[in-house]
């Protein structure tokens, strides 16, 4: 079987990892477990990618999730929630962490539309009343202004047919998630492929996120020194 590793100078020590292996640390401890998954899946030309774990043993469930555009999950990735569609999952006895972009892109659905109104000129003339309401009817002789119609039309949003990039600029079709505002992730990605199709990845990944340890409310705390080695399952 021909295999075709990425990044295997930059990243060899991940490759002391076992398959499934998968370790990081968070509030001063140390997680670890050997029963971490990956998958790929295609969506709508994207692929989403999941590295997953529920260990019993270990006490924690985390699942991270990135999508990129199809054909990228084969290229070594290095992701982050500032420009990526990248989200993280984590349960553990102490809590619960999750983290997601500050900012997403709203989905484009073509059911979507507003009613547009648009006044024109109808060549008419009409009382203009706000020189009705300053002068009153004492003698003045009445000031005009052209009349106008309002026109209404279904239309679809602007942001539908805009690229990320101007949609970031202008501030239109995008959801802003506010309680992540302090939080940032990395994921670092480098694929195994075997006859072009991923079947593995090794990476690490990093970053803080919004942490409940209870009902009184969150904290925005860091999650460390994160490496994995899985097996991708379902080689699409």
């Amino acid at each position: 079987m021909k295999l075709v590793l990425y990044g295997l100078l930059c990243l060899s020590p991940l490759w002391s990892l076992e398959q499934g292996e998968l370790k990081f640390a968070i509030g001063g401890k140390q997680y670890q477990t050997s029963q971490a998954q990956g998958m790929v899946q295609p969506k709508k030309g994207k692929s989403r990618i999941m590295i997953a774990v529920k260990d019993v043993t270990a006490h924690f469930m985390l699942i991270l999730t990135a999508d990129v555009d199809s054909g990228q999950e084969k290229l070594p990735l290095f992701l982050n929630t500032t420009d990526s569609s990248l989200t993280a999952m984590l349960k553990t006895r102490q809590g619960t962490l999750a983290v997601m972009p500050q900012v997403q892109l709203a989905r484009v659905d073509p059911r979507i539309e507003y009613v547009e109104v648009t006044h024109v000129e109808t060549g008419e003339t009409e009382d203009d009343p706000e020189d009705h309401a300053t002068h009153g009817n004492h003698g003045h002789h009445r000031k005009k202004r052209k009349k106008m119609r309002a026109e209404f039309k279904r239309v679809k949003p602007r942001w539908h047919t805009m690229d990320k990039k101007e949609r970031l600029k202008n501030g239109e079709g995008i959801i802003e998630n506010k309680s992540f505002r302090d939080t940032h992730f990395t994921l670092q990605l480098v694929p195994v492929l075997s006859q072009g199709k991923v079947v593995a990845y090794t990476g690490s990944f990093s970053g803080t996120g919004r942490y409940s340890g209870s009902v009184a409310g969150a904290e925005v705390r860091s999650i460390s020194n994160g490496v994995f080695n899985i097996k991708v399952e379902n080689v699409p």
